[in-house]
C-alpha cells in the first residue's frame, strides 16, 4: 500500500452513496484502448470480516460483482495522455514529492494484481456496498475470473478455499441477510469471444463474429452452462442450510448482467473499415463491427439474462435483472463522454461511460487488460442502486430491458 492516506471515493453530487476517494494529482496518460472481457482474473487476500453483532450482505461470483475495473470513474480522451489522473479518471493515482504514483491497492486493497494467481480485484466501489444504504455490512467474496466451479468447490486465485466454503465462514458467525450471486460469462469464455471480435475489427477483416458463427456456438453452450450455474445455486443453498439460525431468513439474488455496449445505432464514431488506427480502435477503445455491437447487446446479453431468469425460477431464488443497468452510459454510447486534461471525471458522472476500454501493452497503459469492457466506479454505483431497489422492493426489476439508468 501506499505511505498516502488513502481518502473517500468521489462522486458526482447526485450520487447518494459515497464511498472513498482518492485525492486528484493532476491530469495523466491514456493508451491506445482494444475490447477484452478480463476473463483472466487474479487472487486476493481474505475480504473483510464484519463485526459478529453485524448484519451481513455477502457477495459471491465474477468480475461483475467483485468491482472490477473500479478503479476508473469513465475513460479519458488521447489528449488527457500527458498527465497524472488521466482526466480524473484515474483512482489510484497520487503525486509525492511532485511525482506522480499509481497504486491499485488504494481501490483494490490487497486484491489488486501483484503477481501470477493474483488479482481478484475487489474494489471498494463494488456492487455490494450499494446495501450499505439498507443499514447492511457488505462483505465481498467474489473475484474476478470466477467460474462456477469456483463457487462450489475449487479454491481460485486470492481465496484460498471456494467461495462456498468462505461463506459458510461467515454464516457460522454473522448474522447473513443476504447473499447476492453474479456467475456464468467466465464459463461461457465470452472474454475469449470478445477478443476474437475485436481482432476481426483491428485486422480490417471484413468479416464479423456474427457472421462466422460465434454468437450462434456461445448460444449453443448456455444450457451446459445452466446446468452449472444451477450447482451453484444448490450449493448455496445446502451452505446456508447449515448455517447457524441467526441466518436462517436469509435472501439468495442471482443477477444477470449488463450489456457494456449499446446496439449499432446507439455507437457514436463510424464503423469506417476497421483497422488498429481506426476512430473505433484509437479514440474510443471499442473495435467492433457494427454486426458484433448488435450481436452482443441484442442476442447474447439478453439470452444470458434469459438463461439465469430460468435458474432462478427453477430453484426459487430472487432473480435481479441487468440488462439496463448501465444503458444510456454503455462503452462508445452516444450522449456519453470521455474526460479530457483539465476535467475532473468524479464529477461528470452524468455524461460519462460507466464502462471501462481496454488497454494495450504500450509503455504508459493503464490499468490492466482484465478490467476492459467491465462497469466502473460509475457503473459500480448504478449496479448497487439496481441491487438496493430490488432488495428494498423485492419482486420489482428495476434494472431490466428498457430502463434507461441515471445519477439521479
Amino acid at each position: 500500500m501506499s505511505a498516502t492516506v488513502p481518502q473517500h471515493l468521489r462522486s458526482v453530487p447526485a450520487v447518494p452513496h459515497r464511498p472513498r476517494h482518492v485525492r486528484r494529482a493532476g491530469h495523466a496518460g491514456r493508451v491506445l484502448a482494444i475490447l477484452a472481457l478480463s476473463a483472466t482474473a487474479l487472487a486476493v487476500p481474505a475480504p473483510a470480516q464484519a463485526q459478529a453483532t453485524e448484519q451481513v450482505a455477502v457477495s459471491l461470483g465474477d468480475s461483475f460483482i467483485s468491482g472490477e475495473a473500479g478503479r476508473w470513474w469513465g475513460n479519458s480522451t488521447v489528449s488527457a495522455a500527458a498527465g497524472c489522473t488521466r482526466g480524473g479518471t484515474d483512482r489510484a493515482a497520487y503525486r509525492r514529492r511532485l511525482i506522480c504514483h499509481y497504486d491499485p491497492q488504494r481501490v483494490y486493497d490487497g486484491t489488486a494484481v501483484q503477481g501470477e494467481s493474483t488479482g481478484c480485484h475487489r474494489s471498494d466501489a463494488a456492487e455490494i456496498t450499494g446495501l450499505s444504504r439498507a443499514g447492511l455490512t457488505p462483505v465481498n467474496l467474489a473475484c474476478s475470473g470466477a467460474e462456477t466451479r469456483h463457487v462450489i468447490n475449487e479454491a481460485f486465485k486470492e481465496n484460498t478455499a471456494s467461495q462456498a466454503e468462505l461463506l459458510a465462514q461467515v454464516a457460522a458467525t454473522q448474522q447473513v441477510e443476504v447473499v447476492v450471486l453474479s456467475i456464468g460469462g467466465n464459463d461461457l469464455n465470452l472474454s475469449g469471444m470478445l477478443r476474437r471480435c475485436a481482432a476481426l475489427y483491428m485486422a480490417g477483416d471484413k468479416r464479423s463474429c456474427a457472421s462466422t458463427g460465434e454468437g450462434d456456438r456461445f448460444v449453443a453452450a448456455l444450457p451446459a452452462v445452466e446446468q452449472q450455474v444451477t450447482l451453484a445455486v444448490q450449493k448455496i443453498r445446502q451452505v446456508m442450510s447449515q448455517a447457524s439460525a441467526r441466518s436462517a431468513g436469509y435472501r439468495l439474488i442471482l443477477q444477470s448482467y449488463p450489456s457494456p455496449v449499446p446496439s449499432s445505432d446507439r455507437v457514436r464514431y463510424g464503423e469506417g473499415g476497421g483497422g488498429k488506427t481506426a476512430t473505433r480502435t484509437l479514440v474510443g477503445g471499442c473495435p467492433l463491427w457494427d454486426a458484433d455491437f448488435d450481436l452482443m447487446h441484442d442476442t447474447l446479453a439478453p439470452a444470458i439474462d434469459a438463461m439465469l431468469r430460468r435458474v432462478a425460477t427453477a430453484t426459487g431464488v430472487e432473480f435481479l435483472s441487468m440488462l439496463g443497468a448501465v444503458e444510456g452510459h454503455a462503452l462508445c454510447e452516444q450522449g456519453t463522454r470521455q474526460a479530457g486534461p483539465l476535467d475532473d471525471a468524479a464529477e461528470l458522472g452524468d455524461t460519462m461511460e460507466w464502462v471501462r476500454y481496454g488497454t494495450a501493452g504500450a509503455r504508459i497503459s493503464q490499468g490492466h487488460q482484465q478490467e476492459a469492457m467491465h462497469p466502473n466506479a460509475f457503473g459500480q454505483q448504478a449496479l448497487g442502486r439496481c441491487l438496493l431497489s430490488l432488495y428494498r422492493d423485492p419482486g420489482t426489476q428495476p434494472c431490466g430491458a428498457g430502463t434507461p439508468r441515471s445519477q439521479t
